[in-house]
C-alpha cells in the first residue's frame, strides 16, 4: 500500500476515532495539476478583488488628514469600528443635545436637574450617509439610565451644520435620570410571562436582558425576552417579547425573521442542469448586511440552509474549519449558470439534494428531518481537507458532521473531481443522520459496514425518487463525483472498485465477519444484498458484456428475484430503525430485515414468500444466521 493510499485509508477511518463522518475519497488524484490549479484559482482571485476594488473606489482617496474622505452615501459604507469618529455623527450628536436642551428648556428644566437629565440619554450610531450635496444622515439607537431604549431609534437630518429635521416614531420625556429602577420580577418570571404569549416550540433556552420600552413616550423598565423555535408550521421562530419589569405585562413583540417567505426559484445544478429550490424572501435584516432578496434556506422543510465556506479547510482528524457564514443570499432569486466554476451552482445542488432527501424520507417513511423533529439541516460546500495538517487531502470528500449535525461538502479537486454535492451523496450524508438518531450503528467491524451501506442505500434510493432524466437512476454510488464517470462503489458488484494495490469492497460475507476493515469496503456485503433484494440476479444494462449474472452471487444461486427497490428501502429502514442496535453483525442484520419483511407480511403489505426473498438474498452474499436462530431460511 502507498503512503498516499495509506494516508486517503486513514481519513476514510476517521469515523471510527468517534465521528460519523464518511469520506467519499478519490484515491487517484494528480497533485501537480491540483496545485497548478490552486495557483492560478489565487492569481485569478486576486486579479478579480482588484477589480471589484477600481470598480468601486471613491474618487478622493482616504488619508490621516482625511479619514473619510471615501465614505459613499450608501448604507453601511462606513464601518461599524469609525462610526464614533465620523465627524456627521459627532455633528449630529452636538444638534440633537442642542436640540434636546431646547425642549428641556421649553418644559422649564434648568441648571443640575436639566444636565442630569440630559446625561441620562445617549447615542450609539448604527450608521451614516453622507450625500453629495452635503446633506447627512445618521441613525442612532438610544440607551437611558445605560440600557437599551426599545422604540426610541431615530434618524438626525442635516445640512450646512443645521439640523433640518428628525426622524423617530417614539421620544423620551426627560426624567430626572440617575441609576436604572430595580426590576419588580425575576429574569425567571419574566420568561415565565413571556412565554404565555409565544406560540411556537422552543430550540434552545429563553434568555432575557433588561431594557426600557418606549411606550406612550414614557421609558418602561422592561424585560426582553428571546424566544428561539418552530412555530406549527414547522418554520423558524426568533422572536422578542417585552414585558412589564413590575408586573409582567406584555408591552410589544418583535421578530428577527424579517418578512421571510417560502418561494420557489430556478437554479443551476452541476449534474442535473436547472431544477426548482425552495429559497427564503428576506428582508434587508435577516441578510446580514446584504440587502433585501433571497437566502439559500428552506423553510418548508424545516429551514436547512445552505452555506459558502469560502474554501475553509478542514482537518479530518483534528476538525477545525470556520462554519460561520451566512446561508448563500441572492438578490434576484435566480441561481447560478450554465458555468461549471459557478459557486452557486455547488450551493444549488447541495440545496437541492437536501431538500430531496428530506422529501423522500417523509414520503416513503413519515420522518420529517433526519432526527424526525422537524428541523432541517445546514450544509456547507467549498470545503477542502487536510490530514494532520501536512497532507493536503484536497476537496474529494463529504461527511455528515454528527457532532454538529451538519452537512460538509468538498470543493472537488481540480481536473479530478467536481465538487462533491451529487445527490447520492447528499442522501448518502444524510442518512448517517438517520443512522445516529436510531440504530446508532458503531463505525467499525460488521457494525460499521452495515453503517456505510445504511447511507449507499439511501442515497441510492434518493436517486431513485429524484428520478432525473439528466442523470437516470442507478446503483453506483457518487458517479458524478469523479470526472472520468468512475463510480466511488458499485453495489451489484462491489468488488469493481478495488484498485492497483488490490484494496476494494467485499462481495461475500467472511466466515470470520469483519473487524479492522475500512467500513467504505465492508458495506460492500450490505451494498450487494440490497441490490439483489431489488433487482434480482439481473446485471444492470451498463455492464451486461463485463458481468455475468453468476458473478452477482456468492454461492452459486440462480433465478433469484427481486422485490423492486421501493419494497427493498421499506425492509431495510425497518429494519434499521427498529431491531439493529449499535453492535450488529451481518447475520443479525439477516435477522432483521427478515423480521421486518414479517412484519409487513403479517400487515398485508407483502406476500408471505418475500420473506424467503429476503433470506435467499443474505444466503447469496454468504450471510448466515445466528447460531441457534430458527428465523427462516432460503431452502428448508
Amino acid at each position: 500500500m502507498s503512503i498516499k493510499h495509506k494516508v486517503l485509508t486513514a481519513s476514510i477511518l476517521l469515523a471510527i476515532t468517534g465521528t460519523t463522518a464518511t469520506a467519499l475519497v478519490t484515491a487517484q488524484r494528480d497533485r501537480d495539476a491540483g496545485n497548478a490549479a490552486a495557483g492560478a484559482s489565487a492569481q485569478t482571485a486576486a486579479t478579480a478583488a482588484a477589480a471589484r476594488n477600481a470598480a468601486h473606489a471613491p474618487a478622493a482617496r482616504a488619508s490621516l488628514e482625511h479619514p473619510f474622505a471615501d465614505a459613499a452615501a450608501r448604507s453601511g459604507a462606513t464601518p461599524a469600528a469609525q462610526l464614533e469618529r465620523h465627524p456627521a455623527v459627532e455633528r449630529a450628536r452636538e444638534l440633537l443635545q442642542a436640540d434636546k436642551a431646547r425642549n428641556a428648556a421649553a418644559r422649564g428644566l434648568s441648571g443640575a436637574g436639566a444636565d442630569t437629565a440630559l446625561a441620562a440619554e445617549r447615542y450609539q450610531p448604527r450608521d451614516v450617509i453622507v450625500e453629495a450635496d452635503g446633506s447627512e444622515h445618521v441613525r442612532f439607537q438610544r440607551d437611558y439610565r445605560g440600557l437599551p431604549v426599545i422604540g426610541g431609534d431615530l434618524v438626525t437630518h442635516a445640512r450646512n451644520g443645521l439640523l433640518t429635521s428628525i426622524s423617530k416614531t417614539l421620544d423620551l420625556t426627560l426624567g430626572d435620570g440617575g441609576a436604572a429602577p430595580k426590576p419588580k420580577l425575576s429574569s425567571a418570571q419574566a420568561i415565565a410571562d413571556a412565554g404565555v404569549h409565544f406560540a411556537g416550540r422552543f430550540l434552545e433556552q429563553p434568555k432575557s436582558r433588561m431594557v426600557y420600552f418606549a411606550k406612550n413616550n414614557q421609558p418602561t423598565l422592561a424585560f426582553e425576552v428571546t424566544f428561539r423555535g418552530l412555530n406549527k408550521a414547522q418554520r423558524p421562530v426568533h422572536e422578542l417579547l417585552y414585558v412589564d419589569a413590575g408586573n409582567g405585562d406584555l408591552l410589544g413583540r418583535d421578530s428577527r425573521i424579517y418578512s421571510a417567505e417560502s418561494t420557489e426559484a430556478e437554479g443551476y445544478t452541476i449534474t442535473r442542469g436547472k431544477v426548482t429550490i425552495t429559497t427564503a424572501k428576506v428582508g434587508a435584516e435577516e441578510s446580514d448586511g446584504r440587502g433585501a432578496g433571497y437566502l439559500l434556506r428552506d423553510d418548508k422543510r424545516g429551514g436547512g440552509s445552505t452555506h459558502n465556506t469560502g474554501g475553509t479547510v478542514v482537518d479530518l482528524i483534528f476538525g477545525g474549519g470556520d462554519f460561520s457564514a451566512p446561508a448563500m443570499f441572492d438578490a434576484d432569486n435566480i441561481w447560478g449558470n450554465e458555468q461549471m466554476t459557478n459557486i452557486e451552482r455547488t450551493g444549488v445542488e447541495a440545496h437541492y439534494g437536501v431538500a430531496r432527501t428530506w422529501d423522500y424520507y417523509k414520503k416513503f417513511y413519515d420522518r420529517v428531518g433526519i432526527f424526525g423533529d422537524g428541523v432541517g439541516v445546514q450544509s456547507f460546500v467549498n470545503v477542502t481537507f487536510s490530514y494532520f495538517g501536512i497532507f493536503d487531502l484536497g476537496g474529494t470528500n463529504a461527511f455528515w458532521d454528527g457532532d454538529a449535525k451538519r452537512m460538509v461538502y468538498g470543493n472537488g479537486d481540480f481536473g479530478v473531481s467536481n465538487p462533491v454535492v451529487a445527490i447520492d451523496v447528499a442522501g448518502h450524508e444524510m442518512s448517517h443522520g438517520v443512522t445516529q438518531a436510531t440504530s446508532g450503528l458503531l463505525y467499525s467491524g460488521d457494525a460499521g459496514g452495515l453503517n456505510e451501506a445504511t447511507s449507499d442505500i439511501h442515497g441510492t434510493l434518493v436517486e431513485f425518487f429524484d428520478n432525473s432524466p439528466k442523470d437516470p437512476p442507478d446503483y453506483l454510488i457518487g458517479e458524478n463525483v469523479n470526472l472520468d464517470g468512475t463510480p466511488l462503489r458499485y453495489m451489484f458488484k462491489p468488488s469493481l472498485d478495488t484498485d492497483a494495490a488490490g484494496n476494494g469492497s467485499f462481495d461475500c460475507y467472511p466466515a470470520a465477519g469483519f473487524t479492522e476493515e475500512d467500513p467504505h469496503y465492508t458495506s460492500g456485503v450490505g451494498n450487494h444484498f440490497f441490490y439483489l433484494l431489488a433487482e434480482g440476479q439481473k446485471v444492470p444494462k451498463s455492464h451486461r458484456k463485463t458481468v455475468l449474472a453468476s458473478d452477482l452471487v456468492c454461492n452459486g444461486a440462480t433465478g433469484l428475484k427481486g422485490l423492486t427497490p421501493t419494497v427493498a428501502g421499506q425492509i431495510w429502514y425497518r429494519a434499521n430503525t427498529l431491531y439493529l442496535t449499535s453492535q450488529s453483525s451481518y447475520p443479525d442484520a439477516r435477522v432483521a430485515t427478515q423480521t421486518a419483511a414479517q412484519d409487513l407480511v403479517d400487515r398485508g403489505l407483502l406476500k408471505a414468500s418475500a420473506v424467503k426473498t429476503v433470506a435467499c438474498a443474505w444466503e447469496a452474499v454468504n450471510v448466515g444466521l445466528p447460531e441457534g436462530s430458527d428465523a427462516a431460511r432460503c431452502k428448508q
